[in-house]
């Protein structure tokens, strides 16, 4: 996946003078007029990497609006609010929803780059994490009803002899459905079993 800029703003002269600004660090850059032309680009590629550069307000649907509309459908993108109207509440209400920095036009040139700069190492720490989560989910997809279950209650801090209680199971069976759940799961150990558990959790 590469980095990429997404420049939102519906000025024309803006998006070109941003474009040949941020061009010239050897980064990519793809400009929209409008929050609709960006969403109807990339709706349903939720591992768009880079940031977004999207101007508060527009006609019709304002960069903020948008982000105040619900769940981030672009969960690696860090997010860059230009506003020519910045006041303290635009910008509380900015970072409320997740903003990664807010600037006020016109624009400091080296500070933008500056912020596009820790925005990318931002996106790529949040690539690892959701890759790490992608391949964890996966693993743990691959466990039988049984195998989950009996998992489940190791994970409470039950012995294989209390879980075979509990589960009506001998427990020479529980233990083979342990080993066979670490096996697909990659590790060694519940507690390795345990925490890989709690990352998903925590999404």
């Amino acid at each position: 996946m590469v980095n990429a800029i997404y420049l939102i703003d519906d000025d024309a002269s803006v998006r070109e003078s941003l474009a040949f600004l941020l061009s010239g660090m050897q980064w990519q850059v793809k400009t929209y007029d409008s929050v609709d032309a960006f969403t109807v680009a990339h709706q349903g590629d939720p591992a768009l990497v880079g940031c977004l550069l999207l101007d508060m307000r527009m006609p019709g649907k304002g960069g903020l609006a948008w982000l105040e509309e619900g769940e981030w459908p672009w969960p690696l993108l860090p997010v860059i609010i230009m506003t020519g109207h910045g006041t303290v509440d635009t910008c509380r209400r900015a970072f409320r929803n997740g903003v990664f920095e807010f600037f006020t036009k016109p624009l400091d040139a080296d500070k933008l780059i500056e912020t596009v700069g820790l925005a990318f190492e931002e996106s790529k720490r949040l690539l690892g994490a959701w890759q790490e989560t992608s391949r964890i989910k996966a693993r743990f997809e691959l466990l039988t009803a049984r195998e989950h279950e009996v998992l489940n209650v190791l994970m409470e801090g039950r012995s294989n002899k209390e879980a075979a209680a509990l589960l009506s199971l001998s427990p020479r069976t529980v233990e083979a459905h342990r080993a066979a759940a670490l096996t697909k799961l990659g590790v060694t150990s519940l507690v390795q079993a345990i925490r890989d558990y709690d990352k998903l959790q925590s999404v």
